[in-house]
């Protein structure tokens, strides 16, 4: 083994991770759950590595056997809340394998709970909406009560949802669900604690999909900001409570002041990504969640040329490279394949028209998948996606892929 080489980088997440480490010259793992992640497929994969499930004690297992085989510690990155929770909790067993720069467990606990955010926000000043938390139908009622409307409801951690039941019990997947009145929000509680029972009740910010942005930020041991970018989402899929499928670098001192002020109250360090909703009624800005892990577009940031994953890598091994670091604003990263299922329902809504969604491709931009410097994954999704297809229409009662 070659270990003035530069130290590897396992990522458990998805391509726009390992393109901004590969691009970088950083030699790239991706290690996966799922038989079909397209990062494996990526020219930057110089490793593939097949785990179990994030929440499993067998992904520690294996974290722990792939770090005594590569006989050196590596650099770990992962935009799965999942993994970053599990990873973290079980760090002291880690630290002798991998290089990470992590809060303290309960920190990191705390803000991926929503329902644990809530009571940590409101603790701290944090500028979030009023959160309710029920235990049960009764206490359901009772938030239902006093709530005013409309309001939203949410899981607790964002892939208690990604259930195949999900579409058969409630509907459409989407990130949070909005109700109308007293009424809608107990049916709708009833249904989704089918799914899983922890759930949040939540003061909706009134607003449409262009009032979202994300703050990504990147602070080292001590505290300090290395690297921040924000993204303005101008549209999400499924609309309305969904991800981004279009987003754009913005420029906002608000926000960022805002997000920095967020960081030192919470005293966080390592990546760090909030996301904001802006209130049009009164333009006040509002923490909708928080996550301690990289953004899942942050090639958004690199193709805009501040590779905030690289920096990162830098401040884990101290390892000098080249790298771009000044970021270009209004610079687009776009999910076609969700983009153009966000089109459909805009069209319907009034939102967008087939003309200003071609106008808003122009400019400099990155796609998640489409790349004709790493074209493989983007023919591998292809046919991932046609196989699912044909399976669904094929098996009756099949489960639909999340």
């Amino acid at each position: 083994m070659n270990n003035t080489a530069p130290v590897p980088a396992l990522v458990c997440g998805e391509i726009g991770l390992v393109r901004s480490l590969g691009e970088a010259g950083i030699p790239v793992y991706v290690g996966s759950y799922y038989n079909d992640n397209i990062a494996w497929y990526s020219r930057y994969c110089a490793k593939r590595v097949q785990f179990s499930h994030s929440l499993s004690r067998d992904f520690v297992d294996r974290l722990i056997a792939l770090g005594k085989a590569e006989g050196r510690k590596m650099a770990f990155f992962s935009d799965d809340d999942r993994a970053v929770l599990t990873f973290s909790r079980h760090r002291e067993e880690l630290a002798p394998y991998y290089l990470f720069n992590f809060p303290d467990h309960a920190l990191v606990d705390a803000i991926l709970d929503k329902r644990k955010f809530a009571a940590l926000a409101e603790r701290e000043g944090l500028p979030v909406p009023r959160s309710f938390m029920p235990a049960d139908e009764a206490g359901a009622a009772a938030i239902a009560a006093r709530m005013s409307y409309p309001c939203i409801l949410k899981p607790s951690h964002k892939d208690d949802w990604w259930n195949p039941r999900f579409a058969e019990v409630v509907g459409e997947y989407r990130k949070a669900i909005l109700v109308e009145s007293e009424d809608e929000l107990m049916v709708m509680y009833r249904k989704v604690v089918q799914i899983h029972p922890d759930v949040v009740v939540q003061e909706y910010v009134d607003g449409d999909d262009l009032d979202l942005y994300s703050v990504n930020m990147y602070l080292n041991a001590a505290g300090e900001c290395l690297a921040s970018f924000i993204g303005h989402k101008l549209r999400v899929y499924p609309i309305h409570a969904g991800v981004g499928s279009l987003v754009e670098t913005v420029k906002d001192e608000e926000i960022q002041n805002a997000a920095a002020s967020a960081v030192r109250k919470l005293g966080l360090r390592g990546h760090v990504n909030i996301q904001f909703k802006r209130d049009r009624r009164n333009r006040a800005l509002k923490i909708m969640e928080m996550h301690t892990r990289n953004s899942l577009w942050a090639y958004l940031a690199t193709g805009g040329g501040l590779n905030i994953t690289a920096v990162a890598y830098g401040d884990l091994t101290g390892a000098p490279f080249q790298h771009r670091n000044g970021l270009q604003y209004g610079f687009k990263w776009i999910d076609l394949n969700k983009d153009v299922k966000a089109l459909l329902d805009y069209r319907r809504t009034g939102e967008w028209t087939v003309g200003r969604w071609l106008s808003s491709y122009k400019g400099d931009k990155v796609f998640h998948v489409h790349s004709l410097r790493d074209p493989l994954p983007f023919l591998m999704d292809t046919w991932f996606l046609a196989k699912r297809s044909f399976m669904h229409h094929n098996t009756r009662g099949s489960a639909p892929h999340v």
